[in-house]
C-alpha cells in the first residue's frame, strides 16, 4: 500500500476535524482527529516494516553489473567520466563497437549522451512493439522506416539491432530446510577461551524451625556443565571466470548458502549433538527425562497434555515446543474427523503456531526428532531452551584463498564457525516418546 497515499489522506482528515471544532462539533472533531492519528500510525507502521524488509533483503539481490566485473572492462572504465553532461552524441571509451546502444553493457549506457540512450530506448521500444504485435506481417506493414532499421539484426549501419535479453538478478536459490531455529531460543554467552565451565548449584533446605531447635542443615550440590570449542565449517570453490562475470553479488550469495547450512547444522547439534564432533544434544542427554505416550503408532490429546504437566511448572513459563513438521501435521489432526479434542478450530484457520499456549518450532532438519509416530519414537522436545548454553568462541567468518586453488584457476571461500552448546539444566527438558 502507498503510504503516500494514507498521509494524504490523513491531511484531509486533519482538516476536515478542524472545520469540524470551528464549528463547534466537537464528537464530529473527535472521531475524524482519531480517524487521522489512525491513518498516520498505519502509514508509520507500513514504512516501518518496509524498512525492516529491505534491512533484512540487504544487498543479496542488487546487481553487480551497474559497474564492470571484468579485469579489461575495469582497465577502460572511468566513473568520473560525465562528457555526457555537454555532448549529446557522446560514446564514453568502453562503448562497445559492432553493439546497438540498446546491447551496450549498463555501466556504458549510464555513460552515454542523451541522444544516443534515446536511440536505445527507441530499439527497445520497437522490439517490443513487434513482440506484441498480432502478426509479424502487420508489424512490417506498418512499422516506419526508422523502426525497420531498428529491427535490423545485421551490421551497425543498418541498425545494429541485437535482440535484447532480459537478466533478472534474482537466483532462484534452494534453501533446504530452515536453519538456525533454535539459536534465538537459547542462551548464547561469547567465551575467551577453548575450554571452560560454568559452575552449578541445588537448592537449599528451607523448614520450619521450633523453640530452641536446630535449623535443618542442607549442603547445595554443586556441579559444573563444561564445554570444549568445536569447529565447523566448509567450502565452495569458484572459477575465476564466473567471479568476473557473474551479475549477480555471489559473494554475498554465498555467504547466505554458507549460513543457512551452519544453521541447519547447529539445529542438528542442539537436538541430537554427539557431543564430540557437535553440539551435546538434548535428546542424547542421559539426564534428560521422558514423557512416555499412551499409544506407539499415534498421538492424542492427553499426550500433550501429559507432556506439558510433566515438566516443572517453574520451566513452563518460558517453555517452547520442538517438532517436525510432519508431527504438528498429525497433531492439527487430531480427532479432525469424529468427537473429540481438536487442535484445529476450522479448516479455514492456520494451523496451531502454538500448543497449549507455548510457541511450536518446528524443525525439519535431519536430526533423533522422528517425523512419524513408531514404537519408542521421539517426536517432541518441550521445554524451557534458555537452559540450553551455546557457547560462540569465533562466530561466522568466511576468508577467502585465491592461490589454493589457482591450478585450476579456482578462488577457494572457507567459511568456519568455532563453538559448542551443552544442556545447562535437564530438569527443563522434557521428550515426548512414543509407548
Amino acid at each position: 500500500m502507498d503510504t503516500k497515499e494514507l498521509r494524504i489522506q490523513a491531511g484531509v482528515l486533519l482538516d476536515q476535524a478542524q472545520t469540524a471544532i470551528e464549528q463547534g462539533e466537537l464528537d464530529t472533531f473527535q472521531r475524524l482527529a482519531d480517524e487521522a492519528q489512525t491513518t498516520m500510525e498505519k502509514a508509520d507502521q507500513i514504512d516501518v516494516a518496509a524498512s525492516q524488509v529491505k534491512k533484512l533483503r540487504g544487498e543479496f539481490n542488487q546487481p553487480l553489473n551497474a559497474i564492470p566485473v571484468t579485469s579489461n572492462d575495469v582497465a577502460i572504465f572511468n566513473p568520473m567520466d560525465n562528457t555526457a553532461r555537454i555532448k549529446n552524441d557522446y560514446k564514453p571509451a568502453s562503448y562497445i563497437k559492432g553493439l546497438p546502444a540498446m546491447a551496450q553493457p549498463l555501466w556504458v549506457q549510464e555513460q552515454m549522451g542523451d541522444n544516443i540512450k534515446d536511440e536505445a530506448r527507441f530499439m527497445t521500444d520497437t522490439f517490443v512493439k513487434w513482440l506484441r504485435s498480432p502478426s509479424d506481417d502487420l508489424f512490417w506493414k506498418t512499422a516506419s522506416p526508422d523502426e525497420v532499421k531498428a529491427m535490423q539484426e545485421d551490421t551497425d549501419a543498418e541498425g545494429g539491432f541485437f535482440v535484447p535479453e532480459q537478466f533478472l538478478a534474482n537466483t532462484i536459490h534452494d534453501t533446504g530446510v530452515p536453519g538456525s531455529q533454535l539459536r534465538p531460543l537459547c542462551t548464547v554467552i561469547r567465551v575467551a577461551s577453548k575450554d571452560g565451565y560454568i559452575p552449578t548449584m541445588a537448592s537449599a533446605t528451607w523448614a520450619a524451625i521450633a523453640e530452641e531447635a536446630a535449623p535443618t542443615e542442607s549442603t547445595p550440590v554443586v556441579g559444573q556443565v563444561t564445554f570444549s570449542i568445536e569447529k565447523s565449517g566448509g567450502l565452495v570453490k569458484v572459477s575465476r571466470e564466473l567471479l568476473d562475470d557473474s551479475a549477480i553479488n555471489l559473494p554475498a550469495l554465498l555467504s547466505q548458502v554458507f549460513q543457512e547450512a551452519a544453521g541447519q547444522f547447529e539445529d542438528v547439534g542442539i537436538i541430537s549433538g554427539n557431543d564430540t564432533t557437535q553440539y551435546g544434544g538434548i535428546m542424547t542427554d542421559s539426564s534428560v527425562a521422558f514423557y512416555t505416550m499412551a499409544n506407539a503408532t499415534s498421538v492424542v490429546g492427553a499426550d500433550l497434555i501429559g507432556t506439558y504437566y510433566a515438566l516443572n511448572a517453574q520451566h513452563r513459563a518460558n517453555a517452547s515446543w520442538v517438532m517436525k513438521s510432519t508431527i504438528a501435521a498429525l497433531i492439527n489432526s487430531i480427532a479432525i474427523t469424529a468427537a473429540g479434542v481438536h487442535s484445529i478450530p476450522s479448516l479455514t484457520a492456520a494451523p496451531a503456531d502454538f500448543i497449549l499456549g507455548k510457541r511450536n518450532v518446528l524443525t525439519d532438519v535431519v536430526s533423533g526428532l522422528g517425523g512419524t509416530i513408531t514404537s519408542t519414537e521421539k517426536i517432541a522436545i518441550f521445554g524451557d531452551f534458555k537452559s540450553y548454553y551455546i557457547f560462540d568462541r569465533v562466530g561466522f567468518t568466511i576468508r577467502r584463498n585465491d592461490s589454493l586453488y589457482m591450478g585450476n584457476d579456482q578462488v577457494g571461500f572457507f567459511a568456519t564457525r568455532r563453538g559448542d552448546g551443552q544442556v545447562g539444566l535437564a530438569a527443563a527438558f522434557k521428550i515426548a516418546r512414543a509407548a
